[in-house]
Protein backbone atom coordinates (compact mmCIF):
# COMPACT_ATOMS: atom_id res chain seq x y z
CA UNK A 1 0.00 0.00 0.00
CA UNK A 2 0.44 3.99 -0.30
CA UNK A 3 0.61 5.45 3.03
CA UNK A 4 0.73 8.50 4.70
CA UNK A 5 2.36 8.88 8.15
CA UNK A 6 1.76 11.90 9.90
CA UNK A 7 3.56 12.73 12.68
CA UNK A 8 5.15 15.66 14.63
CA UNK A 9 8.69 13.75 14.58
CA UNK A 10 9.69 12.42 11.92
CA UNK A 11 12.90 10.91 12.89
CA UNK A 12 11.01 9.52 15.55
CA UNK A 13 9.48 7.45 12.90
CA UNK A 14 12.59 5.61 11.11
CA UNK A 15 12.31 2.52 12.78
CA UNK A 16 8.69 2.17 12.18
CA UNK A 17 9.10 3.71 8.76
CA UNK A 18 11.31 0.81 7.97
CA UNK A 19 9.29 -2.12 9.32
CA UNK A 20 6.81 -0.94 6.53
CA UNK A 21 9.00 -0.61 3.94
CA UNK A 22 10.42 -4.17 4.83
CA UNK A 23 7.06 -5.62 4.21
CA UNK A 24 6.95 -3.72 0.55
CA UNK A 25 5.03 -0.62 1.53
CA UNK A 26 5.53 2.93 0.32
CA UNK A 27 6.02 5.11 2.98
CA UNK A 28 5.56 9.57 2.92
CA UNK A 29 6.52 10.84 6.38
CA UNK A 30 5.19 14.23 6.73
CA UNK A 31 4.45 16.64 9.78
CA UNK A 32 3.91 19.85 7.31
CA UNK A 33 0.62 18.15 6.03
CA UNK A 34 -0.75 18.21 9.34
CA UNK A 35 -0.84 21.79 9.11
CA UNK A 36 -2.21 21.94 5.09
CA UNK A 37 -4.82 19.68 6.78
CA UNK A 38 -5.90 22.11 9.17
CA UNK A 39 -5.83 24.66 7.23
CA UNK A 40 -7.40 22.90 4.47
CA UNK A 41 -4.84 23.59 2.07
CA UNK A 42 -3.36 20.13 0.84
CA UNK A 43 -3.82 18.85 -2.84
CA UNK A 44 -6.03 16.61 -3.40
CA UNK A 45 -4.26 14.91 -6.26
CA UNK A 46 -1.33 14.34 -3.85
CA UNK A 47 -3.76 13.02 -1.19
CA UNK A 48 -5.55 10.45 -3.27
CA UNK A 49 -2.49 8.54 -4.08
CA UNK A 50 -2.35 7.20 -0.80
CA UNK A 51 -4.40 3.64 0.44
CA UNK A 52 -4.06 4.52 4.42
CA UNK A 53 -3.44 7.25 6.70
CA UNK A 54 -1.32 6.61 9.98
CA UNK A 55 -1.77 8.88 12.75
CA UNK A 56 1.47 9.26 14.90
CA UNK A 57 1.17 8.52 18.76
CA UNK A 58 3.28 11.95 18.45
CA UNK A 59 -0.32 13.09 17.95
CA UNK A 60 -2.74 13.59 20.59
CA UNK A 61 -6.32 11.50 19.82
CA UNK A 62 -7.75 14.26 20.08
CA UNK A 63 -5.81 16.21 17.50
CA UNK A 64 -6.16 12.77 15.03
CA UNK A 65 -9.79 13.07 15.68
CA UNK A 66 -9.92 16.64 14.47
CA UNK A 67 -7.66 15.96 11.54
CA UNK A 68 -9.70 12.89 10.32
CA UNK A 69 -13.05 15.18 10.45
CA UNK A 70 -10.98 17.05 8.03
CA UNK A 71 -10.36 14.43 5.11
CA UNK A 72 -12.40 13.14 2.84
CA UNK A 73 -14.68 10.39 4.03
CA UNK A 74 -14.53 7.31 2.39
CA UNK A 75 -11.58 7.68 0.62
CA UNK A 76 -8.72 5.95 3.32
CA UNK A 77 -8.00 3.77 5.70
CA UNK A 78 -7.39 5.76 9.22
CA UNK A 79 -4.69 3.69 11.70
CA UNK A 80 -3.88 4.81 14.74
CA UNK A 81 -0.75 3.47 15.95
CA UNK A 82 -0.68 3.70 19.68
CA UNK A 83 0.01 1.64 23.00
CA UNK A 84 -1.24 -2.16 23.52
CA UNK A 85 -3.55 -0.84 26.12
CA UNK A 86 -5.24 1.68 24.34
CA UNK A 87 -5.14 -0.62 21.24
CA UNK A 88 -6.97 -2.45 23.14
CA UNK A 89 -9.58 -0.43 25.32
CA UNK A 90 -10.47 2.19 22.77
CA UNK A 91 -13.45 2.52 20.57
CA UNK A 92 -12.98 4.97 18.03
CA UNK A 93 -13.40 6.45 14.50
CA UNK A 94 -9.77 4.60 13.41
CA UNK A 95 -9.86 1.47 11.01
CA UNK A 96 -7.14 -0.04 12.96
CA UNK A 97 -5.00 -0.01 15.45
CA UNK A 98 -1.29 -0.19 15.23
CA UNK A 99 0.25 -1.18 18.29
CA UNK A 100 4.03 0.96 19.22
CA UNK A 101 5.61 -2.25 19.87
CA UNK A 102 4.08 -4.70 17.19
CA UNK A 103 6.66 -6.99 15.48
CA UNK A 104 6.77 -7.08 11.93
CA UNK A 105 4.39 -10.18 11.86
CA UNK A 106 1.78 -8.17 13.71
CA UNK A 107 1.90 -5.50 11.62
CA UNK A 108 1.78 -7.26 8.36
CA UNK A 109 -1.22 -8.97 9.88
CA UNK A 110 -3.13 -5.36 10.37
CA UNK A 111 -2.49 -4.50 7.12
CA UNK A 112 -3.34 -7.28 5.65
CA UNK A 113 -6.64 -7.45 7.32
CA UNK A 114 -7.23 -3.76 6.73
CA UNK A 115 -6.33 -4.46 2.62
CA UNK A 116 -8.68 -7.37 2.54
CA UNK A 117 -11.34 -5.32 4.51
CA UNK A 118 -10.96 -2.39 1.83
CA UNK A 119 -11.35 -4.71 -1.46
CA UNK A 120 -14.53 -6.61 0.22
CA UNK A 121 -16.19 -3.51 0.55
CA UNK A 122 -15.62 -2.25 -2.83
CA UNK A 123 -18.11 -5.31 -3.62
CA UNK A 124 -19.60 -7.02 -1.34
CA UNK A 125 -21.66 -9.06 -3.15
CA UNK A 126 -18.82 -10.46 -4.93
CA UNK A 127 -17.61 -12.84 -2.42
CA UNK A 128 -15.66 -14.87 -4.32
CA UNK A 129 -13.19 -11.85 -4.78
CA UNK A 130 -11.36 -12.91 -1.30
CA UNK A 131 -10.56 -15.91 -2.59
CA UNK A 132 -9.10 -14.15 -6.05
CA UNK A 133 -7.51 -11.73 -3.88
CA UNK A 134 -5.44 -15.01 -2.34
CA UNK A 135 -4.93 -15.54 -5.98
CA UNK A 136 -3.26 -12.19 -7.39
CA UNK A 137 -1.57 -12.01 -3.60
CA UNK A 138 0.89 -14.43 -5.07
CA UNK A 139 1.17 -12.40 -8.08
CA UNK A 140 2.85 -9.64 -5.33
CA UNK A 141 0.64 -6.44 -6.97
CA UNK A 142 -0.30 -3.50 -4.83
CA UNK A 143 -3.71 -2.33 -3.61
CA UNK A 144 -4.44 -0.20 -6.53
CA UNK A 145 -3.16 -2.89 -8.98
CA UNK A 146 -5.12 -5.31 -7.56
CA UNK A 147 -8.32 -3.03 -7.67
CA UNK A 148 -7.67 -2.47 -11.31
CA UNK A 149 -7.27 -6.08 -12.01
CA UNK A 150 -10.56 -6.51 -9.64
CA UNK A 151 -12.57 -3.57 -11.82
CA UNK A 152 -11.59 -5.31 -14.82
CA UNK A 153 -12.17 -9.02 -14.03
CA UNK A 154 -15.74 -8.18 -12.82
CA UNK A 155 -16.17 -6.03 -16.46
CA UNK A 156 -15.51 -9.22 -17.89
CA UNK A 157 -14.35 -9.14 -21.66
CA UNK A 158 -15.76 -5.61 -22.13
CA UNK A 159 -13.52 -2.57 -22.94
CA UNK A 160 -13.63 -0.13 -20.14
CA UNK A 161 -13.07 3.38 -20.68
CA UNK A 162 -10.03 4.95 -18.86
CA UNK A 163 -12.63 7.35 -17.49
CA UNK A 164 -14.58 5.02 -16.16
CA UNK A 165 -12.02 2.72 -14.48
CA UNK A 166 -10.72 6.47 -12.62
CA UNK A 167 -13.94 7.05 -11.36
CA UNK A 168 -14.22 3.98 -9.91
CA UNK A 169 -10.58 3.44 -8.23
CA UNK A 170 -9.67 6.81 -7.65
CA UNK A 171 -13.65 7.87 -6.56
CA UNK A 172 -13.31 11.43 -8.23
CA UNK A 173 -13.57 12.68 -11.56
CA UNK A 174 -10.84 11.84 -13.77
CA UNK A 175 -8.21 14.77 -14.34
CA UNK A 176 -4.88 14.70 -15.83
CA UNK A 177 -2.88 13.92 -12.73
CA UNK A 178 -5.60 10.77 -12.43
CA UNK A 179 -4.71 9.41 -15.77
CA UNK A 180 -1.28 9.45 -15.84
CA UNK A 181 -1.52 7.78 -12.01
CA UNK A 182 -3.62 5.23 -14.04
CA UNK A 183 -1.60 4.58 -17.01
CA UNK A 184 1.50 4.30 -14.95
CA UNK A 185 -0.18 1.57 -12.55
CA UNK A 186 -1.22 -0.55 -15.62
CA UNK A 187 1.97 -0.15 -16.99
CA UNK A 188 3.27 -1.77 -13.55
CA UNK A 189 0.91 -4.34 -13.53
CA UNK A 190 2.08 -5.29 -17.10
CA UNK A 191 5.39 -5.68 -15.62
CA UNK A 192 4.68 -7.77 -12.99
CA UNK A 193 3.19 -9.93 -14.64
CA UNK A 194 4.82 -10.45 -18.09
CA UNK A 195 6.59 -13.34 -16.68
CA UNK A 196 3.64 -15.26 -15.45
CA UNK A 197 1.42 -14.41 -18.45
CA UNK A 198 4.21 -13.83 -21.43
CA UNK A 199 1.88 -11.25 -21.93
CA UNK A 200 0.53 -7.90 -21.30
CA UNK A 201 -2.67 -8.25 -18.62
CA UNK A 202 -4.02 -5.54 -19.16
CA UNK A 203 -4.70 -4.93 -23.05
CA UNK A 204 -4.85 -1.10 -24.06
CA UNK A 205 -7.78 -1.08 -26.88
CA UNK A 206 -6.69 2.54 -28.83
CA UNK A 207 -9.15 4.96 -28.31
CA UNK A 208 -11.68 3.21 -26.11
CA UNK A 209 -9.57 1.99 -23.10
CA UNK A 210 -8.36 -1.25 -21.56
CA UNK A 211 -9.50 -4.89 -20.94
CA UNK A 212 -7.83 -7.89 -19.38
CA UNK A 213 -6.02 -10.43 -20.76
CA UNK A 214 -7.83 -13.64 -21.81
CA UNK A 215 -4.71 -15.92 -19.76
CA UNK A 216 -5.35 -13.68 -16.34
CA UNK A 217 -9.06 -15.33 -16.79
CA UNK A 218 -7.95 -18.84 -17.24
CA UNK A 219 -5.23 -18.34 -14.10
CA UNK A 220 -8.39 -17.57 -12.05
CA UNK A 221 -10.82 -19.87 -13.59
CA UNK A 222 -10.19 -22.77 -11.03
CA UNK A 223 -10.54 -20.64 -8.06
CA UNK A 224 -13.78 -18.35 -9.15
CA UNK A 225 -15.75 -21.50 -10.15
CA UNK A 226 -14.53 -23.16 -6.68
CA UNK A 227 -15.74 -19.99 -4.76
CA UNK A 228 -19.42 -19.84 -6.36
CA UNK A 229 -19.84 -23.40 -5.88
CA UNK A 230 -19.06 -23.29 -1.78
CA UNK A 231 -21.77 -20.41 -1.94
CA UNK A 232 -24.17 -22.61 -2.47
Amino acid sequence: MQLLLLTKVPLYEENFERQLKQLGHEVYCSISMITLIRNKSYSEDFLYQFEAIIFSETLYDKEAEELIALLPQGNFKAFRRSSEISCQNSETIFDAWIPVEASLERLREVLLAAELSRLVLKDVERVQQITVKQKLSELNLKLKQKEIVYYLIKSGDRTVSREEISRQIWEKDPTKSVLASLSKVVSKVNEKLEIELGDEAIQTVWGQGYRLNKRIFDYLEEDIVETEVSLY
